[in-house]
């Protein structure tokens, strides 16, 4: 089978989008610069809904098999660990870095609306007119059309919103006051309030800072492009990483409510979990991958990555893509201990590793918990493998990255792929029988 491209094309199409739009930019071609600043403006986007529903069915899912008692507990848990840094910041008496960190998560979540920040002697405010979270699964109407996965909670607080609650609950309750409040408004609206303590009458934030704290680089970029403004090169580099803030905050979250599912009912009880708040959003995706060309395909995964905070290359097989993550932006990461904020270490509270092998694990000892959500989607495409209708778009070798130095392997299986000779063992690893094997 002939291959598609050569070493320099699939290392043009692994490159960001930021560095071809400073191409453009040196170019002078300004048109070709604000179209990739657009992409560029978008490309968390699929990853951003992913994290949306997948949290918020996990937390409804908690309540639903524990009660809603047990599940706020295990929530109340989650938040103590997610708010660990910031509340050390808080007793060091780091109040500015803390805020501007935590207005950085709300920031950098896709499609929201944020206000410039209000400051006086004893708040900073955050006027969101849409949370790119919790409001924005209610600004679709999420709760009213699926109650039982986004709403239900007894005080009437949404399922994702209850998270963030949580870790507002957490963070005052670790430093003995209010500091962290929301209220929330219509059409997933909502309004952060942030309390100064031993900052109390200093002002934390210049106007300028205010402002560059709502708005990420992308936004400061085309506000530029449309007053006519073209020196803008110091906007670009690194910006498919500035998404990082509310990425790492996200991954760190799933892995916390993983380590929960253990905790409660082992290995199967988390299997059952992925593929009840995890997989559906693969089969979901289904019909709009298996309608790409290999060219769309490839280059949609090269998206993907970039914008999952990962360092990888492109490698083209006759039958197949081979994205080679050093480290994947997620698991490999967090296996690093590379994770923003240095929030997240193995060994640390809900982060142990699993120690017996497990379909959802890759059937490996002492795999990264994190790493089980690939296993589950690899479920999800693997276990219809032959059918035409299921793309194999996103297949992770669970066996690559055995030690945190080690680099991880995505497959994407061109649509001309013969499925009869997938390797059998990316099938073995999550407890399937392989095609080849069931046809005998």
């Amino acid at each position: 089978m002939s291959h598609l491209y050569g070493e320099s094309e699939l290392a043009d199409i692994a490159r960001p989008f930021e560095e071809h739009a400073l191409d453009a930019l040196r170019r002078g071609d300004l048109a070709r610069v604000r179209e990739l600043l657009i992409e560029m403006k978008n490309g968390p986007a699929g990853l951003d809904g992913l994290f949306g529903h997948t949290l918020a069915r996990k937390a409804a899912k908690l309540r639903r098999d524990f009660g809603e008692e047990e599940a706020l507990a295990m929530l109340a848990r989650i938040g103590a660990e997610l708010m660990r840094t910031w509340t050390r910041q808080y007793r060091d008496g780091d109040e500015r870095a803390a805020i501007a960190d935590l207005i950085g998560i709300f920031r950098e979540q896709y499609g929201a609306k944020l206000a410039p920040l209000a400051e006086d002697d004893d708040e900073v405010v955050l006027d969101m007119a849409l949370c790119g979270s919790g409001g924005k699964l209610e600004k679709a109407g999420l709760p009213r059309k699926h109650p039982d996965l986004y709403a239900g909670w007894r005080d009437g607080v949404s399922s994702f919103c209850q998270i963030c609650k949580a870790c507002q609950h957490a963070l005052n309750d670790a430093v003995g006051g209010d500091v962290w409040t929301t209220e929330k408004g219509a059409d997933g609206a909502c309004r952060a309030t942030f309390r100064k303590t031993a900052a109390r009458g200093e002002v934390l934030f210049t106007a300028e800072e205010r402002r560059a704290l709502t708005q990420t680089r992308v936004d400061r970029a085309l506000e530029r492009l449309d007053a006519g403004e073209s020196d803008i090169e110091y906007l670009l580099p690194g910006q498919r990483k500035d998404w990082k803030p509310w990425h790492d905050f996200g991954v760190v979250m799933l892995q916390y409510f993983y380590a929960v599912a253990l905790e409660k009912g082992g290995a199967d009880y988390l299997r059952e979990m992925l593929a009840e708040t995890y997989e559906p959003a693969f089969h979901a995706g289904f019909p709009r991958y298996a309608a790409m060309t290999d060219d769309e395909l490839v280059r949609e995964i090269a998206r993907t990555w970039n914008y999952h905070c990962a360092d990888f290359t492109i490698t083209e097989e006759d039958e197949r893509f081979v994205f080679r993550l050093d480290p994947c932006g997620s698991g490999g990461r967090m296996f690093r201990g590379e994770m923003w904020r240095d929030m997240f270490h193995y060994g640390g509270p809900l982060a142990a590793t699993m120690r017996e092998p497990h379909d959802v694990n890759f059937n490996r000892t002492d795999a990264p918990t994190y790493c089980t959500h690939c296993a589950a989607s690899n479920r999800a495409q693997l276990e219809s493998a032959l059918s035409p209708e299921t793309p194999l778009f996103f297949v992770i070798d669970g066996r690559r990255q055995t030690r945190p130095g080690a680099a991880c392997a995505t497959f994407v299986y061109k649509t001309t792929a013969n499925r009869m000779n997938l390797d059998p063992e990316l099938f073995r690893q999550i407890g399937l029988t392989p095609p080849r094997e069931v046809a005998r």
